[in-house]
C-alpha cells in the first residue's frame, strides 16, 4: 500500500499538507506549512522509514510518486520539480 501526499496552495505564501494511507482518508495533516519544500519534509517525517514511495498530488494535480527519504532530504528539488511539473500539465490541458 502506497501513501499519498497532498498539497495544497493557500494563499500567497500558505501551504496545507495532508497524508493518506490507501483507503482516501487523512491521517496527518498540517496547515499554514511556508513553502511547498516544507510540506515535503514534513510529510515524509510522517511517514517515516516505514514507506518506500509516495503518491504527490499537487493542487489537485497527480505529479507522480517519489522515493520518501528523497522528499525528505532533497525536498528543495523535489519541490522544484512538482512546481515545473504541475505547470507543464496546467499548459497542456489549458
Amino acid at each position: 500500500m502506497q501513501p499519498a501526499v497532498e498539497i495544497t496552495k493557500r494563499g500567497e505564501r500558505n501551504f496545507n499538507s495532508y497524508v493518506g494511507i490507501g483507503d482516501g482518508t487523512r491521517r496527518y495533516e498540517r496547515e499554514g506549512l511556508p513553502s511547498v519544500a516544507e510540506c515535503l519534509q514534513d510529510a515524509a517525517a510522517a511517514l517515516g522509514a516505514e514507506f518506500s514511495y509516495a503518491t504527490i498530488t499537487f493542487d489537485n494535480v497527480m505529479i507522480g510518486s517519489y522515493p520518501v527519504a528523497v522528499m525528505g532530504h532533497r525536498a528543495v528539488e523535489v519541490a522544484d520539480e512538482l512546481l515545473v511539473k504541475r505547470s507543464n500539465r496546467h499548459a497542456r490541458y489549458a
